[in-house]
């Protein structure tokens, strides 16, 4: 299966970006291929004898990196509840969750590979981060913002940014965009913001 050429072109930075950075983070719109870029990233790797792990914090994500090492080939185990875990592959897609408790029981990895990464600045990421100081990490989002406001660069040294949403449309890789929004006879003016978004209460009542 062949990338698609803009998702070429970012593998390509995210190596050239380890010749100096231990942590790229890769910025790619929805509907761009994250998940099947950073695939070819883990199957390549696999290749070259590495052990990568593949970090998601939900099911649905979890399942969705399943399929996509299917479709390449790409033989892995799961480290998540439900699954059966199969500690003697070197692709691992690991629950944050799950994998968090079993530090010691996985192989240790050369690579993390964290999906939808704007949440690795939590607790549970950074322990993970640190009990493994000499793996390279890469970090996938579409979003790299945090309502928090906390930044990214905590844990990652050196942003990628793909192509945009409108780029992607006029390739024909996405549909256009139609926005439907109700007329205006309200003001946010007196509206708080709680953590970077509207204070859901007032926000209702307005």
């Amino acid at each position: 299966m062949n990338l698609r050429p803009y998702q070429q072109s970012g593998v390509t930075a995210i190596r050239n970006a380890y010749k100096t950075y231990r942590a790229p983070l890769y910025v790619l719109p929805t509907g761009g291929g994250k998940t099947f870029t950073f695939s070819y990233i883990a199957l390549h790797a696999m290749k070259k004898g590495n052990t990568v792990w593949i970090m998601a914090h939900r099911a649905e994500l979890i399942d969705q990196i399943y399929r996509s090492l299917n479709q390449m080939g790409c033989d892995h185990g799961i480290v998540c509840a439900g699954y059966m875990p199969d500690h003697s592959k070197i692709v691992q897609v690991c629950s944050v969750q799950s994998v968090v408790n079993r530090l010691d029981k996985v192989k240790s990895p050369d690579l993390i590979i964290t999906d939808e990464c704007h949440h690795s600045t939590s607790s549970t990421y950074i322990k993970i981060y640190n009990h493994f100081p000499d793996a390279k990490l890469l970090g996938v989002t579409a979003t790299p913002q945090r309502l928090d406001g906390k930044g990214l660069g905590l844990v990652y040294d050196k942003m990628i940014l793909g192509v945009s949403v409108r780029e992607l449309i006029d390739m024909g890789f996405l549909c256009k965009t139609k926005y439907y929004a109700p007329p205006l006879r309200y003001t946010l003016d007196d509206v708080k913001k709680t953590a970077g978004d509207y204070n859901k209460k007032q926000l209702e009542e307005v």
